[in-house]
C-alpha cells in the first residue's frame, strides 16, 4: 500500500492546480484530440452509433475529468474512479459548474488495486460493472503492479469492451531551449526525476516485482508537508519528494505495454506512439515529450469473475 498512500497523499495536494498551467491544457487538448480521431481504431460502437444504446465509460485514475472529456461526446455516462478525495471532488466539481449533472458524470474516491481488498464493496455493485469502456490518461506510471491493475479493469469491462490508456513513451523525451523549442536529435529519457524504487524492468516495465521503496531517503520522513496545498510551485523539495514517492516508472516502451495488455488477458492489443510532441515544463524541468496510446479487447467468450 506505500505507492497507494504514495499516490493520495500526492494527488490530493495538488488536485486545485493540478491542470492549471498553459502547457497542460495544451496537452489535454492534444491527447483528446488524438482520442477523437482514433475512434475507429478504439473498435467499439460509441453513442452515435449505438442505435440509441447506453456507452458506458469507466474512468479510472480520473483525476480532473481529462479523459472524461476527451470522451464525452461519444458515450452516454461516465463513472469516475481516483484514489484520491479531493481529485474526485475537483472532478464532480467541474463537472457540475460545466451543467453536466450527477445522472451523466460522477466520480467516487477508490481503489480497484489494493490487493488485500480487490473488490471493494462500495464498487462492487452493477452499477460499477459492464462497462463498454475504460479509460486511464497518464496514470499507469503510479501503479504498482501493472498487470494486476489492467486485470483488474479488464474485469469491469463488459464482454467486448476496451480498455485504452495513454502514458509517456520511453527514450522520446526532447530537450527544450531557452525559448521552448524542441532541440532536434535530442531525443532520450529527459523529463525523469530519480525516484530511487530500484526496480528490475528490462524493457517490459511490467514492473509487478516486489520493490524496495528506497526513495534514495527509505521513507524516514517526517511527513510534515503531507496535507500542504502545493499550488502552482512545483519546484519545492517538499512537491518534488512527494511526486517522485508516487510514480513506479516515468515511461513506458510500446512493447512493454503490449506484454502487461497481454499477460492480463486482452485481445486484439496495440500500441502506437502519438504522432505529435507535448510541451512539458514540470517540476524544474522543460521539454518535449512523446505519448503512447494503447487499447485492449477483453475477450467476448470471458466470464467476468466478479
Amino acid at each position: 500500500m506505500a505507492f497507494a498512500d504514495a499516490n493520495r497523499k500526492y494527488f490530493d495536494s495538488i488536485s486545485e492546480s493540478y491542470d492549471s498551467k498553459p502547457w497542460f491544457a495544451k496537452m489535454n487538448v492534444l491527447t483528446a484530440d488524438a482520442w477523437r480521431s482514433e475512434l475507429t481504431w478504439i473498435g467499439i460502437p460509441f453513442a452515435n452509433e449505438s442505435g440509441g444504446k447506453e456507452v458506458r465509460l469507466l474512468d479510472y485514475a480520473c483525476g480532473t475529468g481529462m479523459m472524461t472529456r476527451a470522451f464525452g461526446p461519444y458515450v452516454t455516462k461516465t463513472q469516475g474512479i481516483d484514489i484520491s478525495p479531493n481529485m474526485a471532488t475537483t472532478y464532480n466539481s467541474r463537472a457540475r459548474s460545466a451543467g453536466v449533472p450527477e445522472s451523466v458524470v460522477y466520480a467516487v474516491a477508490g481503489d480497484l488495486f489494493d490487493k488485500s481488498n480487490p473488490n471493494p464493496k462500495e464498487l462492487s455493485g452493477p452499477e460499477w460493472q459492464n462497462f463498454d469502456l475504460a479509460t486511464v490518461g497518464f496514470g499507469f506510471h503510479h501503479f504498482e503492479d501493472v498487470v494486476f491493475a489492467a486485470t483488474q479493469l479488464k474485469e469491469r469491462l463488459r464482454p467486448g469492451g476496451v480498455l485504452v490508456i495513454n502514458d509517456f513513451l520511453e527514450g522520446a523525451d526532447y530537450l527544450a531551449d531557452e525559448e521552448g523549442n524542441m532541440v532536434p536529435a535530442s531525443a532520450g529519457n529527459h523529463m525523469t526525476h530519480d525516484h530511487g524504487h530500484k526496480h528490475s524492468h528490462g524493457h517490459g516495465h511490467g514492473h509487478e516485482h516486489n520493490h524496495e521503496h528506497g526513495h534514495g531517503q527509505e521513507h524516514k520522513h517526517s511527513h510534515d508537508h503531507d496535507n500542504e496545498k502545493h499550488d502552482v510551485n512545483d519546484t519545492s523539495p517538499q512537491f518534488i519528494e512527494k511526486m517522485n514517492k508516487s510514480i513506479v516508472v516515468p515511461h513506458f516502451t510500446i512493447d512493454g505495454v503490449k506484454e502487461f495488455f497481454t499477460k492480463a488477458g486482452f485481445v486484439d492489443v496495440d500500441v502506437k506512439a502519438g504522432e505529435e510532441k507535448a510541451y512539458m515544463e514540470f517540476a524544474g524541468k522543460k521539454g518535449w515529450r512523446t505519448v503512447l496510446f494503447a487499447k485492449g479487447r477483453r475477450p467476448v467468450e470471458e466470464k467476468s469473475e466478479l
